[in-house]
C-alpha cells in the first residue's frame, strides 16, 4: 500500500512536471526557478527562500545568479541593513512570475478538475500533515 501510493505520487509529480516545464520553457524558465521568484517576491532574502523551499542554499544562490543574469531579479541593498543585500523582482520577472503561476494553475486545474471541492480541500489538509515534520 505505501508502496503504491508513493508511486503514484511521483508519477503525478513527473506529470506535472512535465506539463509545466514544457509551458515555461518560452518563458525562460523552470518550474523551479518559478516557484522561487513566487517565494522571493514575499521573502526577498536568500536564506529565507532556501529554507522556505527546503532547498540547499547553495542552490538556491545558483539559480538566484542565472535568474539575475536572466533580468528576472535584481539585488538591492536593504534599506534597515545596509551590510545586506535583498532581492526584488524587476518587471520582467513580475511579468513572468504571473505567466508561469497561470501556467502551472491550468496544468494543476485539469487534474484537479477530476476531484469534487471537498475532495481538493482533503488532499490539502493530507499534504499538509504529511508535510509536518518536515519543517
Amino acid at each position: 500500500m505505501d508502496w503504491e501510493l508513493l508511486a503514484r505520487f511521483f508519477r503525478l509529480q513527473r506529470l506535472l512536471r512535465q506539463e509545466v516545464e514544457a509551458r515555461l520553457g518560452p518563458l525562460g524558465l523552470s518550474g523551479l526557478e518559478a516557484w522561487l521568484l513566487k517565494v522571493l517576491s514575499q521573502r526577498p532574502y536568500p536564506s529565507e527562500a532556501a529554507r522556505a523551499m527546503g532547498l540547499p542554499p547553495p542552490t538556491v544562490s545558483h539559480m538566484v545568479r542565472r535568474l539575475e543574469r536572466a533580468g528576472f531579479l535584481a539585488r538591492e541593498v536593504d534599506p534597515e541593513d545596509l551590510r545586506r543585500h535583498r532581492l526584488r523582482l524587476t518587471p520582467k520577472g513580475a511579468r513572468a512570475l504571473r505567466r508561469a503561476e497561470a501556467l502551472m494553475a491550468e496544468a494543476f486545474a485539469r487534474r484537479a478538475s477530476r476531484l469534487q471541492e471537498g475532495e481538493r480541500a482533503e488532499l490539502l489538509r493530507l499534504f499538509a500533515k504529511l508535510e509536518e515534520d518536515a519543517e
